[in-house]
Order: structure tokens, then C-alpha cells, then sequence
């Protein structure tokens, strides 16, 4: 595995300008899969959101109700406390989480984070607890990265730019902020620049953006 690893990593060197623009794409297909998965995010949370507000207006007039609404909120703790225990790189921002993967200190299963995040996010922010679309919509968009990096058999420092690469278009999928995701990637969770690095990272915060600036012009 590590003559294979290391004949791949050669390649890659050898193939220097022609992996330059398959990063080029391959950041487009990262950015293109995190904008759809991070505006499915945004809707919702924003679904959730009103669901909240009829909810708490309910409440309002009905004061009884309060009982019920208690357990239900016991009840969706528990949910996500059982999916915090079975998978833990799910828990808190997700954002430390990205960074020890990228320094080979975490080990991630994509497929489950992606998963847990999304519906563990949606209850949480969902039910009114305090969490933001930021660190989740980073760590999904990681996860994208080395999912896709995972399926096609790449090797690890192109995984890492992959990875680099969702985590900058959940950004700015999240916030139609492309400039703003690409420098975060780089600056917090990368923590290394290289123009292999903002190219991968530029095309795919921009294909996200595009995603998503079509969910907010609808």
C-alpha cells in the first residue's frame, strides 16, 4: 500500500501542470455536490425555523401545550446525544474537527458525518438550541472533499486539497460568500497557502456559490 501510495504521489508530481487543472475541476465537482447539499441545509433550517415561531405563537395562546413541547425537546436531546455517541466527529462546530483530519490527527468517515451533521443540525438549530450554519456547513463540505477524494482513489495530499476545497465551498454555499470561504479555508483550516491550494479552493467556493445564489434569487 505505501509503494502504491508513494508511485501515485510521483505520478502527481510528474504530471505537475496537468494536475494543476484537474484540481482545477475536480474543486468544481467538490464545490457543485457541497452548494446543492449546504442550499438543502438552508431550506431546512429555514423550514425548521418557521415551524419554531408557529410552535412558540401556539404556545402563546396555549399555554398547556408548554408539557408537550418539553418532552418533545427532551426527546430530540436524547436523539442527538444517541448520534454524538455513535459518530463524535459530528459533535460541536465540526470546524476542529476538520483541522485534526487534515493534520492526520482525527480519522473521518465522510458518509457519516455528512449524514449526522445534516441531521443532527436540523434538530439542534432546529428545536432553537444555539449553533450556527458556519461550522456545520464547513464540515459537510470537507466531508464532500474526502468523499470524493475516497471514491476516485486519490492520493493523501490530494485529498487534502479536496478537503480544503468543500470546506471552502460550504462557506460559501452557506453565506454566498466566495471570497470570504476561500481565505477562511486557507487562513483557519488549511493553515498553508499554495497556489494549488487557491485554485482548488477558488473554483470550488465560486461552483458553490453559484448553487446557491440560485436558491436565493427564487
Amino acid at each position: 500500500m505505501n509503494a502504491e501510495n508513494k508511485h501515485n504521489t510521483y505520478n502527481t508530481l510528474f504530471h505537475w501542470h496537468s494536475f494543476r487543472l484537474k484540481l482545477v475541476f475536480e474543486g468544481i465537482g467538490v464545490g457543485t455536490i457541497t452548494g446543492l447539499l449546504i442550499v438543502l441545509y438552508r431550506i431546512a433550517l429555514e423550514k425548521a425555523t418557521f415551524l419554531l415561531t408557529d410552535i412558540y405563537k401556539t404556545i402563546s395562546v396555549k399555554p398547556i401545550l408548554v408539557l408537550p413541547w418539553i418532552v418533545t425537546l427532551i426527546i430530540i436531546g436524547y436523539v442527538v446525544g444517541l448520534m454524538v455517541k455513535h459518530e463524535p466527529m459530528i459533535s460541536g462546530s465540526g470546524i476542529p474537527q476538520v483541522e485534526g483530519v487534515l493534520l492526520r490527527k482525527l480519522d473521518m468517515i465522510w458518509w457519516r458525518v455528512i449524514l449526522g451533521k445534516f441531521i443532527g443540525g436540523i434538530l439542534s438549530i432546529g428545536s432553537g438550541l444555539s449553533l450556527g450554519r458556519e461550522g456545520p456547513s464547513v464540515q459537510i463540505g470537507a466531508a464532500v472533499g474526502q468523499g470524493f477524494s475516497k471514491v476516485f482513489k486519490r492520493v493523501k495530499i490530494e485529498e487534502k486539497y479536496l478537503m480544503t476545497s468543500g470546506a471552502s465551498a460550504g462557506l460559501a454555499a452557506a453565506f454566498n460568500a466566495p471570497l470570504a470561504g476561500v481565505m477562511f479555508a486557507l487562513e483557519e483550516v488549511h493553515k498553508n497557502f499554495s497556489p494549488l491550494v487557491l485554485l482548488s479552493a477558488l473554483s470550488a467556493a465560486l461552483s458553490a456559490d453559484f448553487v446557491a445564489s440560485g436558491y436565493s434569487c427564487s
